[in-house]
Order: C-alpha cells, then structure tokens, then sequence
C-alpha cells in the first residue's frame, strides 16, 4: 500500500521565546524538515510582540508520534478499519480523522488524572507553557503528551519511542540517589533522639541517670538508624548498582586477578611446551643426519667393501642422496 503524503498542518500551536505567549495560528513560513516523521517546521509572527515563533516543541512531538502509529495488526482488526472507513472520508481526511481522534482521545483519558489546572501540579513549576493557553485546555498538554506517546510505543510493539523519556528518568533517579547520599552524610547514619516520658500528673520528664564514677547527669538517649538507609539500598539493590553486580567487589578483582594470572601461566606453559617440541624435532632430524653420514662413511671404507665383495654381498644402495635431503629439511 503506498502511503499517503504528508501535507503542511493548517493550524499550529506557536510560543513566542520573548513575551512568553502561546497561541493557535496559521503558519506564515512553513519550511521542509525530511528527518522528522511529519516533516516540515512551522513558524508563526506573534500577535503581541511581533516576533517570529517556531511551533512549540510538545506539538511537535504529537505530530510524530501520530505518524509512527502503526493502527490494527490483526486481520481482524484491519477489516473493522477499513469497514469504518469504506466509502466515507478520502485518505486524507483518514489521516486528519485519525490525528483528531489520538489527540482528543489521550487528553479526555488525561483528563481524568490530569485536568489542565495551571500551577497546581508539582511540575508545573518547570512547565514552559503559557498558563492562560493551558487554562483554555481539556487536560495537561505536558500528560496529554506522555501518554500519547506510551500508547504508540504499546500499540506499535517500538519501545525505542520511549528511549528519551528513560534516559532522563534514570537521570532523575540518579540524581535522587545523590541527594539522600548527601542528607546522610550531613545527618550521619544514626540519629539520636533523648528518651521522655510523662509522669502521673501530665509532667514532661527526660530519662536521665547519674553516673557513679563522674557523678554527672547524663541524658539517656535513643540510637537509631537513619530511616533514608533503607531505602537508599533499597534503590541500589533493585537497579543493580551495587559493587558486586558492577563486578567491582575485592573478591571479584582477586578473582580476576587469579584468573588472568592462570591464563597467562598457560599461555607460557604452552609457549615453552611449543619451544620444547620443535628442539626435539631439531635434535631427532641431527640425530638422523649424523646416523646417514656414518653409514655413508661406512660404506665407502675400503677394507669393508673388499670383504663384501669376497663374501659375494650385494653392493650397498647410494644414500648420499637421503644425507643431502636430511640436512637440508
């Protein structure tokens, strides 16, 4: 199936760097963008200040993310779409339906959770959308976002599509990490707290006691651990953090440290078994050349070749030929 042309949005949602406003408009510069999935980059004069604005960046998000969206995988569930679609609206206006029906659809479920409330969520604080635009919305443009952009990631089968929002959530928990890190060290491990009580009449009283070898009174006091421990270990455990799963641990480097040690034992004890047996083979091929050339010698003496021919023996073979190739292999 060819698929169908991406065309330039109608309306876009704009801010403006300087006075900080948002609004909806149509593009007055539209420029080509062929790395992104909706591929064109929008740009809008603002109606206050007159600067030029680019399409803010959590719009550009949606855009992509409708463009990734696979639809059904099923035969069933691809029969269903095209029944809807049959004979209704052109492919392009599937296109925009379908666009309408993911975003509307992510901000009425956000709604429930997260309805568009300026400045009353934790992260609004750090939230660059302009508050009257947010007030005007269903639910919160920053969740809205969030959750269209989990539903392609679940419905495409992609968990690349969340890459990003991973790497700053392990930065997050990082960071969390090193601030209870830092309470510890600035509070210690232990706490102590003095021990009190109330007497019979509603007194406050503190547990103290007087030392017999100073005779001093000293306030008897509480130790405990400091409750940030637990989950800090917690938190390392559960994230394989700790020195034995980074293999950092002494015994893991001793272990190491023997095992390299063993390997490079090896290698010279197989260095110096190679070593041996090509000396052995040398002094075996001498060991030959110097039997062929006493036998030759042998066989060239006078006296013993006149006694083999009294006895009538066979003329010994010409080895010269065989010393010749020994020495020289």
């Amino acid at each position: 199936m060819k698929p169908v042309p991406v065309e330039p949005a109608g309306s876009v949602t704009f801010r403006c760097a300087d006075c900080k406003k948002t609004f909806d408009a149509k593009p007055t510069r539209t420029e080509p963008a062929p790395e992104r999935a909706h591929p064109f980059r929008y740009f809008s004069d603002c109606p206050d200040c007159g600067n030029e604005c680019p399409q803010v960046h959590w719009q550009v998000g949606l855009f992509n993310a409708h463009l990734k969206a696979t639809g059904p995988k099923t035969q069933k569930g691809r029969s269903a779409s095209a029944a809807n679609l049959a004979g209704h609206p052109t492919p392009e206006e599937a296109r925009i339906t379908r666009f309408n029906a993911m975003k509307h659809g992510a901000s009425a479920k956000t709604a429930m959770y997260f309805p568009a409330k300026p400045d009353k969520y934790p992260h609004c604080k750090t939230c660059d959308v302009d508050r009257d635009y947010c007030a005007q919305q269903i639910a919160c443009l920053k969740r809205s976002d969030l959750m269209l952009r989990c539903l392609v990631a679940i419905e495409s089968g992609d968990p690349s599509a969340l890459q990003d929002l991973h790497a700053i959530n392990q930065a997050n928990f990082m960071a969390i990490m090193q601030d209870i890190l830092q309470a510890l060290i600035a509070d210690g491990v232990t706490l102590r707290n003095p021990v009190y009580g109330f007497d019979k009449e509603g007194g406050f009283n503190i547990g103290r006691y007087q030392d017999p070898e100073s005779n001093e009174w000293k306030t008897i006091e509480e130790v405990r651990a400091h409750p940030l421990l637990k989950p800090l270990m917690d938190m390392i455990s559960r994230n394989n953090l700790s020195l034995a799963d980074l293999n950092m641990t002494p015994k893991v480097q001793v272990d190491q440290g023997i095992q390299q040690g063993q390997l490079q034992q090896e290698e010279e004890e197989k260095e110096s078994a190679i070593e041996y047996r090509n000396k052995m083979d040398k002094q075996v091929t001498d060991l030959r050349s110097m039997i062929a050339r006493s036998q030759l010698r042998a066989n060239q003496d006078p006296v013993l070749i006149e006694h083999r021919q009294e006895d009538g023996d066979e003329p010994p073979k010409d080895i010269e030929a065989e010393v010749l190739d020994d020495s020289t292999s």
